[in-house]
């Protein structure tokens, strides 16, 4: 169960892509074309739009699914030797035009045998790009292993994100329909999906992206939403076909408008929209069972929710004792994501890994997505290379089989977007009094009006499943804060804990959630 989840780690890999597919120097001895393309002999160009798309996603919805043949069995590189094999600059897609997007592409090997094919759009015309194993640097002890490629598995888009002139990463598109992307300043962390069927359960479905086309950006002449470039992926899978569009804007955050219109075969309880999934591993609050020298492990470490009636959520993540799922109903959500609130080098300890370094991922729909619920799942690991936790939005309804879905949202990857106005959860801490059978907790809430001090402040704490014995509420001494510390005997196997300020009838704090487990 949720082993998917499990491996997504491994096949992203720990360390950023810029890093570990460093450009060669050499010239590639793949032709490419004055603008940066290859050049593909005989290719013949075809009218594109997402309209067509649409079409050919809807005729594959249409008929019995035809799973992809097996591809090659592609041996003798290892982990390190896949990321050692590097594109070569000089075969760009889009070099020397401007706005400065670069895409370069990855071989298929590794956990990455299939080949996908990708094309570039230019003027409504679709021409495949090229694959040649000229355009890798391939390390000579394995060069053999390039006679058995016959494709690209993915790609990485490139922009001047944290510095003029120097090209950074600003998304990766490799593996069923998984995706990934970062803030101005930050390391890679999370990924996000496509659509997740059935995401944290057993016989969990991964639909795949099986071709992708990347139009060619062009100058906005001043926009006010800057340079952005956009990439289409035609996605199947046996309970449905679709096709993405990403508008993707690299800024202090990377910015994804995200439109999707997706076809079921069958109909479709358990889509999971804007799926997303990260690592927790430990913190303060959830201790290591094992002694390590750091703080903390994790890529994100708490659930936001905004919903539709405007209250603020925010979920402590866990790494728990077993597989477990948790929902939160809601119709219209405002927005929803994994946040990474803890921003310090000390709040890990860590100086290789980073982990305050890594992005948040906040979704804001654009359209009413009507009743439903977020979705967290949550699976216990002792390796922080796994992916553990797992949220998406489940429609209330089922997807009708021959339906047509139509699906609008945003992805902001960076800092915490659309956070509470209010007083929020800034540490969660834990322990136990063994002698008085008691579990014991402290929040640290600060700002909103917590800058007017706590008269009139009051506790609006609840646990089902357990009998809170004695609460306090004291300043914190910090500006505009304080600490909510008390005492809960458990009743039941699992104690379900919320808190939230008030002040007279009116909340001036989010709402704090725990699920304890004995």
């Amino acid at each position: 169960m949720f082993s998917s989840l499990l491996n997504r780690r491994a096949a992203l890999g720990r360390l950023s892509l810029s890093a570990v597919l460093a450009l060669a120097p050499r010239l590639a001895a793949a032709q490419v074309l004055s603008n940066g393309a290859p050049a593909v002999d005989g290719a013949v160009s075809q009218p594109f739009s997402v309209e067509g798309l649409r079409d050919k996603a809807r005729a594959l919805a249409a008929a019995p699914y035809v799973k992809p043949p097996a591809p090659p069995t592609i041996t003798g590189l290892t982990y390190d030797e896949y990321f050692r094999i590097r594109f070569r600059a000089e075969a760009d897609l889009w070099k020397n035009r401007q706005p400065p997007f670069r895409a370069e592409f990855f071989p298929p090997a590794w956990l990455y045998p299939r080949p996908l094919p990708i094309y570039e759009v230019v003027a409504g015309l679709a021409r495949p790009i090229v694959f040649d194993p000229a355009m890798f640097d391939i390390p000579g002890e394995h060069a053999d292993v390039a006679k058995a490629w016959n494709g690209f598995s993915g790609f990485r888009l490139l922009w001047p994100l944290n510095e003029a002139g120097k090209m950074d990463e600003v998304a990766v598109f490799q593996g069923a329909s998984y995706f990934r992307s970062l803030g101005r300043g930050q390391r890679y962390g999370l990924s996000a999906r496509g659509l997740a069927i059935g995401a944290g359960e057993p016989n969990e479905e991964f639909p795949d992206f099986t071709a992708f086309w990347l139009e060619r950006p062009q100058n906005n002449n001043g926009a006010i939403d800057g340079d952005a470039v956009v990439v289409h992926a035609l996605m199947d899978s046996p309970s449905c076909s679709g096709v993405y569009s990403f508008t993707i804007r690299p800024g202090e955050d990377v910015v994804f408008d995200v439109a999707a219109s997706i076809f079921p075969r069958t109909t479709l309880a358990k889509a999971g929209v804007a799926a997303m999934s990260s690592m927790f591993l430990f913190n303060i609050a959830d201790p290591s069972p094992l002694q390590d020298y750091r703080t903390a492990v994790h890529d994100s470490d708490g659930l936001a929710i905004w919903t539709g009636q405007g209250e603020h959520i925010w979920r402590v993540l866990q790494n728990p004792k077993a597989h477990r799922l948790s929902s939160f109903q809601d119709e219209n959500p405002k927005g929803f994501g994994l946040v990474q609130r803890a921003r310090t080098l000390e709040d890990f300890g860590d100086l290789q890994a980073r982990y305050d370094l890594r992005p948040s991922l906040w979704v804001e729909p654009l359209d009413a997505w009507g009743e439903g619920a977020v979705h967290l799942a949550e699976l216990a690991t002792t390796k922080e290379t796994d992916d553990n936790i797992a949220i998406f939005w489940r429609p209330k309804d089922p997807w009708k089989a021959g339906s047509q879905v139509d699906l609008r949202y945003r992805l902001h990857w960076g800092q915490e977007r659309f956070a509470s106005p209010d007083a929020r959860v800034f540490r969660t801490r834990t322990g136990a009094d063994a002698q008085a059978g008691l579990r014991l907790f402290t929040i640290d809430l600060q700002g909103g009006a917590l800058a007017e001090g706590l008269d009139g402040v009051a506790m609006d704490l609840q646990a089902t499943g357990g009998e809170i014995v004695w609460k306090d509420l004291s300043p914190y001494p910090d500006e505009a804060a304080a600490r909510v510390a008390f005492g809960v005997r458990p009743k039941a196997a699992n104690v379900d804990l919320t808190l939230r300020l008030t002040r007279g009838d009116q909340a001036i704090s989010e709402t704090w959630k725990y699920l304890w487990t004995a």
